[in-house]
């Protein structure tokens, strides 16, 4: 009795070892298959910034300047002159004219050095006198003279005018239409020039401007009291 109660111990001790190492079996067992998974902490994400865009690198540009271009300036080389002319004033620029029309009032200044039949050696020049004529001799005769002593220089362009120096006006004139002769009185200022080719030159630039006219045959030209052909004799200084 005592053995089989002995025997009744052993085999429950077996059997509670044997529970106990089942048990202990199993948990290993599930504790190695089943392992706990690890936690994990969720990082929160992180803005990774983006490269820096690359800053453009100015480049300077060369531009090339250009040469300024160099225009040739054409030069006036002035044509020597023999001998300088005096300017006249605006007035007076009497020059040569060709063809001036019958109905305009001229008067006469000199061309020097033509080897014509005036002075010595000199021609008359036609020159207008900006008028033209009106029809009646004694008025036309005045205008013309009026404006041959109001040339006032000594050279009018290339023209010599050797009465320059003299201030005269008509102050009347006379035509008889029969005898076609018109008679002059001037007043003023006399200048009698020194040289006997300016005398003649003279002479014919007054005569030949008062008688321009078709209707004047003869001219009988006073200064004052005196003729001025004899104020002009050559000859007499």
């Amino acid at each position: 009795m005592r053995t089989l109660m002995l025997a009744l111990k052993y085999s429950s001790l077996i059997i509670l070892l044997m529970v106990l190492a089942a048990c202990s079996t199993g948990s290993e067992v599930e504790a190695t298959s089943s392992p706990e998974p690890p936690t994990f902490t969720p990082v929160p994400p992180t803005d990774t910034p983006l490269p820096p865009s690359p800053t453009p690198t100015a480049t300077e540009t060369i531009t090339p300047t250009a040469s300024p271009t160099v225009t040739p300036t054409n030069t006036a080389t002035p044509t020597p002159t023999e001998e300088p002319t005096p300017t006249p004033t605006a007035t007076n620029t009497a020059v040569p004219q060709a063809g001036i029309p019958s109905n305009v009032i001229v008067k006469y200044l000199v061309l020097q050095g033509t080897g014509g039949p005036t002075g010595c050696g000199d021609s008359l020049v036609p020159v207008s006198a900006g008028f033209v004529r009106t029809g009646d001799v004694k008025e036309d005769v005045k205008i013309a003279l009026n404006s041959l002593f109001s040339t006032g220089t000594q050279y009018a362009g290339n023209l010599y005018n050797p009465l320059y120096q003299s201030k005269l006006r008509v102050n009347d004139v006379s035509f008889k239409k029969n005898s076609g002769n018109v008679t002059v009185r001037f007043t003023g200022s006399f200048t009698k020039p020194k040289e006997d080719c300016d005398k003649l030159l003279y002479r014919a630039q007054v005569w030949s401007t008062a008688r321009q006219f078709p209707e004047v045959k003869h001219a009988t030209i006073w200064l004052n009291k005196y003729l001025l052909g004899d104020l002009l004799v050559v000859g007499d200084n």
